[in-house]
Order: structure tokens, then sequence, then C-alpha cells
């Protein structure tokens, strides 16, 4: 069987050329994302996209905050007056450190220079754009960082693969810090694989250059201080104390700019440090429901982590991550001197997340988001195990025969981004019967209000009356109904949003989303002889969110 062991070929001469095949299926990525990403009727040249999520408000805002205090003070800004007054300004948010917010106030404001004048502060759809490049910039990286290390065949399915994983790719239609979390967690993993993997350990130069990509995604969110356990775990074991200096050279650089890279830390370091990491542990819990029980957060069984990856890869994707794990079992067995490869430290920077959610009262929540950032790592794997695969075929057929069903199975495996389309949120694969099957289960069909989609919005504006009262649950923060009270259709209309009150309805009209935990009890499926469907937008013949009008209490 032919081996696909992630070493550098130095017998294979990389073609320039070779690296146009990766920027075309970046920007087909970009394309592909970028068509449907309008979450309110907010701009013509896009099509309609997911629903506002509960966080696109606070990002948005803060990442416009951010751009437009650079634009008004200039160089001025260095100045430690200026910096003061900007980050202990009343409305800005330090709850994540500042790069993936920063990046999304870029990209608004840039679609804001090309859309016209608008009389609302910000516009979530324009910071989508953001998550959009890093998705593009997440496929070139993972094509190109294969192919350097393996072939053609193994990149190309490993960059494609990103795009059939429907929720790596909900989630780089939202103005979210998931994506920029992804790019800047991968690359800083990516970049010590493919500069440390040598006989010797890294030169001081070495380590703090790839320190720099580790301080960056250290800056986007708090999940990448995940990166350094596998990295040190690593190191160590392949070089022993001669790991040492390059280690503490890497995780110096890394912290250095982490600390310059965020000046709302300048003025309190301890202070407002133990207050950045306090607030992902003092916060108030989140409800999942997970096998039909409802859960706090830090209560869910060990193996929820496990068991939303393993249901929201496509099965056939699954499948040949499995082919390529195998694979570097094989290849350590082979080692004489059992050597980790750069390709174990991969495995090691995926497998590491998913060990920690494990952890007894680690706090996860909202299917796969709080991980998302294993997903790149795996497509890796899906690209040398499918190659594998072919191998195999190839040896017991022929080769025209195993990349033809190679090929077949790849394709297949991209219903899930065309068939849930905007909802993508909401997508599991056969391993629980689609969706239909896991909303069976107790699983959680939607969570994030994405499914409140612009072409949901559209039919609601057009079915209820002007000046209506429309009642929205479940409401997870105030700022998500302000936003959406901001839409332009229902300003036109003069539609009033309010909370829905259960105990006095205000309106005969309520629109929610299907996220059981936060439901009240009156609009839970058991009561649907209360109230009548108006409008609803479904996957598998599964709601996931609806316009109902109340009937007359008897």
């Amino acid at each position: 069987m032919k081996q696909h062991k992630l070493t550098i070929d130095s017998e294979l001469k990389r073609r320039p050329a070779d690296v146009l095949w990766y920027l075309l299926l970046a920007g087909l990525s970009f394309l592909l994302v970028s068509s449907q990403l309008d979450c309110a009727d907010d701009l013509s040249c896009t099509g309609p996209g997911p629903g506002m999520t509960v966080d696109e408000p606070f990002n948005v805002g803060q990442g416009v905050f951010l751009v437009r205090a650079i634009r008004v003070y200039g160089l001025g800004i260095f100045a430690p007056e200026s910096l003061r007054e900007i980050f202990e300004h009343p409305n800005y948010l330090p709850d994540h450190p500042p790069l993936g917010r920063f990046l999304i106030g870029v990209a608004h404001e840039s679609v804001a220079a090309f859309a016209g004048e608008d009389s609302r502060p910000f516009i979530v759809t324009y910071g989508r754009y953001a998550s959009a490049v890093c998705f593009a910039c997440l496929v070139f990286l993972v094509g190109w960082f294969t192919f350097q290390r393996a072939d053609h065949q193994a990149a190309l399915i490993a960059a494609g693969s990103l795009l059939a994983l429907p929720r790596l790719f909900g989630h780089a239609h939202l103005a979210a810090l998931e994506t920029p979390t992804a790019l800047f967690y991968t690359l800083a993993v990516l970049a010590v694989v493919r500069f440390w993997d040598r006989e010797q350990a890294p030169s001081k130069k070495c380590a703090c250059l790839t320190g720099i990509l580790l301080g960056l995604a250290l800056l986007t969110k708090i999940q990448a201080v995940l990166i350094p356990i596998p990295v040190i775990v690593w190191a160590v074991w392949k070089w022993r104390q001669r790991a040492l200096l390059p280690l503490f050279c890497w995780g110096g650089v890394g912290v250095l700019v982490f600390f310059l890279g965020w000046p709302w830390l300048w003025f309190d370091p301890v202070g407002h440090l133990s207050e950045y990491l306090g607030r992902t542990t003092g916060r108030a819990a989140l409800y999942v429901e997970y096998f039909g029980t409802k859960y706090a957060d830090r209560d869910l069984p060990w193996h929820y982590a496990w068991v939303m990856l393993l249901t929201t890869v496509p099965l056939g994707l699954l499948v040949c991550s499995g082919f390529g794990v195998t694979q570097l079992w094989r290849d350590f067995k082979t080692d004489q001197q059992k050597r980790p490869s750069g390709e174990l430290l991969l495995f090691l920077s995926m497998l590491w997340p998913l060990m920690l959610f494990t952890l007894p009262g680690i706090t996860v929540y909202d299917g796969v988001r709080l991980f998302l950032m294993v997903f790149p790592l795996l497509a890796i794997f899906i690209g040398l195990g499918a190659t594998t695969l072919i191998d195999w075929l190839n040896s017991r057929f022929s080769q025209r025969f195993a990349i033809i069903a190679v090929t077949l199975l790849m394709l297949s495996q991209f219903t899930g981004s065309l068939f849930y389309a905007p909802c993508w949120l909401s997508y599991y694969s056969l391993l629980t019967g689609g969706l239909q099957g896991a909303n069976a289960i107790g699983m959680e069909a939607t969570y994030w209000g994405d499914s409140l989609t612009a072409d949901l919005l559209a039919e609601v504006v057009q079915e209820v009356p002007d000046n209506s009262i429309i009642q929205i649950a479940p409401i997870l923060h105030p700022a998500w109904l302000q936003m959406l009270q901001e839409t332009p259709e229902i300003k036109r209309k003069g539609i009033q949003l309010v909370p829905f009150e259960s105990e006095r309805p205000v309106s005969q009209y309520v629109m929610y989303f299907q996220r059981n935990p936060y439901l009240p009890e009156l609009l839970q499926p058991q009561n649907s002889d209360r109230w009548t469907v108006v409008k609803e937008i479904t996957r598998q013949q599964v709601a996931l969110g609806r316009l109902v009008s109340l009937k007359a209490s008897r």
C-alpha cells in the first residue's frame, strides 16, 4: 500500500503554478459563502442567509467601535491617553480579545463604503464578510499545507471537505468569532508542524516567528490557550530537554503578542487578565437539550463533545478520517525509533480540545461551536484517509474504479451543505438518521436564532398587518431583539417586536426558534393545540423557526 505520511518530499519539486489550484478553490469558497449572507434584506448583492444569531450584534458592534475609533484618532491612537479613552470607554466590551472583532469591523466598514448610507449604527450582514474571507483563507491553508506535506489528491479532498462540513460551513456565514478562531488556531498549529518537524529542535528565530502566530490565535478567542499543551508534549517527546528553549521562545513571543495586541490589558495587567479568564468560569449557566434531558452546561455527560462531533460530520467524511487516523497509527508502529511525527501533533491538537470538554465541570454548549477549530485539522485526515482508500481500492480493483468510487463518495457528502441551507447549524449526519432522527431522540434542532432566516422574516412581514405586535421567543439577550427590531421591512411596516409573555400575551402573533430548554411551555410541541402555525421553516420535517397565531383561551 502506498504510504501517505505527512513528511516533506524532497524529491518532488513544487511548481509555483501549483498554488493556483488552492487560490481558485479559496476564491470559489468565498463566492459560495458570500452568495448567502443576508440576514434581513440588508444588502442586494448577496442572497438570503441564516438569521441573525444571538452573539452577532455584540461582535459587529464592538468591531465597528474599534475600527471607527482608529479612524477618529488616526496615528494619535498610540498615545496612552487615547488608548485609555478607547479601551476604558463604557461602550467597550472586553469579554473577548480584539482581533476577531476587529476583522469583523474592518469587513463592516469596507462593505458599508460601497453599500450607501443607512440610519442604523451598524448592520450585521456587512460584518459577515469577515467570516467569509477567513473561511476562504482556511480552505487555502488546509489545501496548501496538505499539498506540501502529501500530494494534490489528498490536498484537494482535504480543502474541499471543509465545504462539505455543514456546521463549519454554516459558521462561515455568521459575524461570529468561531471562523476567525478556527483560522488562527489552525494556522498556529500548522506552522509548528511545518517548521518544527525536523530532526533537530527549531532555532530560536524559527520558534519566535511561529510564536507570533500563537499570539494572533490568542488574540481571537480563549480556545487558543489549548494550543500549547499538545505542542509541549510533542516537542518534549521529540527532543527532550533540547525542546525547552524553543518552547520558551515560542510561548514567550505568543504571550507578548497577545499582551501588545490588547491594550485593555496594559492599564491593569493582573486585574484585567484575571477578569478576562474569570468570565469563562463565572458566568451564568447555559442550558442544553441532550437526549431529551435538559442539562446545565457544567453538568452535561462526559461524552457530549464526542457525540456531537461524530454526529455532525457527514458519515463518508468520518469514515475517511478514520482511515487517515489508522494510517497514522500504522506509520507510528512501523517507525523503529517511535519518533513523534508532525502528523501526530496534528492528531494531538485535534484530540486535546475534545478531551478537555470530557472533564467534569468544564462548560460546553451550543453543539460543536466551542470546539469548531478541530474541524480543519480533521479535514487534513479526511484528505489523507481518502487517498489511503483510493490506494486500497486500486490494489483490489483498478485505478479508474478507485478514483470514480471515491469521487462519487466525496460528492455525496455535500448533500448536507446543499439541503440544509441556510440552516447549516441544524445538521446531523446519518448516524442519527439526520435531523429528523436527532430530533426524535431529543437532540437540539437549533440553538442560536439562525433559523429565523431572511426568507422567513420576509414571509412574516408579508403575512401580518401593518403596525402589528409580534412576540418573540426565546430572548437570550435583549440586544438581539433590539437589532431584530431594526430590520428595514419590520420598521417600514411599523411592526413592534416584544418579548413573549406566556401569562399575558399582548398579541396573537408569536415568532420563535426551536431552542427547547429556553422555550416557554405554551410554545412547546405538546401544547400545539393552543396555537396555529402561520409560517415556518423546516428541514427534514422538523420545525426550526415559526410564526404562530395563538388561539383565544377558553
